[in-house]
């Protein structure tokens, strides 16, 4: 079965430093450092990331024919995500590499909770055009899965009047950019087209106002809510709400990604949804006991026990 990754695929630098000031605020936590100070770090360790690479990695190791369309530029951090990809065995001929575009990267600092603050510089990552989108390909794929694209509004339509026009299932983890272009009223919810929705619980605030047409549209829309586990909405209606895995965090970025791999992969090999939730929740505790958003990713054999 050929699945389709569309998103980002970037270099991410993880620093972690018992150093770190973390500080409690009113809404939310702070990771504070002096400016102009020197901080001793104590790992410093760079990996390949971003929604269309992690995805299409998960989805090549839970034994789907994994394919990835994103947009690198022609530098060495490219050849380190390319390199990464195809020694997953994801198919890589429809990365757009551009010469006058730097590869999109960005620097996690990581506090001893395992929460993280990122520093992102997006790069060639936020310029997949239209004519990026293989068209033929898509028609012809089994699944398509689209991740943040930076919220470039044309290519959007693009993706999802390709999927409608040839029938292909999709499921979709729009990010931020995407969201307010909903919310703004810029992408109209008749021209979304795709069978499971995938967002998390801050996400779902931005789009309050279109939640009861979301969930009229869409068969299934999963809210994740971090350490407060998730609910999954089945033809409008609240299915399921399952709680977290209780792990060891080590470091949280790629958990979203996981959990949506293990979702929408279940799915594809005909589970029931309570199945769906139970191979997202072991996909993602799996990722946040390591560093990266790649190298916990389970293979079928795992993720299936």
């Amino acid at each position: 079965m050929k699945v389709i990754s569309i998103g980002s695929a970037i270099i991410d630098l993880f620093v972690r430093s018992r150093d770190f000031t973390i500080k409690a605020i009113d809404d939310g936590v702070m990771l504070c450092q002096k400016y102009g100070a020197k901080i001793e770090v104590d790992s410093f360790e760079l990996q390949t990331g971003g929604g269309g690479g992690n995805t299409a990695v998960g989805f090549a190791r839970l034994g789907f024919d994994a394919v990835v369309v994103a947009e690198t530029g022609r530098d060495v951090l490219a050849k380190l995500v390319i390199d990464d990809l195809v020694k997953e065995k994801v198919e890589t001929q429809f990365l757009i590499k551009e010469k006058k575009e730097e590869t999109g990267g960005s620097v996690i600092m990581t506090g001893q909770d395992g929460g993280r603050t990122a520093l992102v510089h997006r790069g060639a990552a936020s310029q997949l055009d239209p004519q990026d989108i293989p068209g033929a390909a898509l028609a012809q794929a089994d699944w398509v899965h689209l991740s943040s694209i930076a919220g470039r509004f044309m290519t959007l339509q693009t993706i999802f009047q390709t999927v409608k026009q040839h029938q292909v299932k999709m499921s979709w983890n729009p990010g931020n950019a995407e969201l307010k272009l909903l919310a703004d009223g810029h992408l109209d919810i008749n021209q979304i087209y795709c069978q499971i929705l995938l967002m998390n619980a801050e996400e779902w605030v931005m789009v309050a106002k279109l939640q009861a047409r979301l969930l009229s549209q869409i068969p299934i829309v999963v809210i994740t809510k971090g350490k407060k586990g998730g609910e999954v909405f089945y033809q409008g209606k609240s299915a399921i709400k399952y709680e977290i895995l209780k792990v060891e965090t080590v470091e949280e970025t790629g958990a979203g990604d996981a959990f949506g791999v293990g979702f929408v992969s279940a799915y594809l090999h005909d589970k029931n949804l309570t199945e769906c939730c139970e191979w997202g929740k072991r996909n993602a505790a799996s990722v946040v006991k390591s560093v990266g958003a790649k190298t916990g990713l389970l293979t079928l054999a795992r993720i299936s026990k």
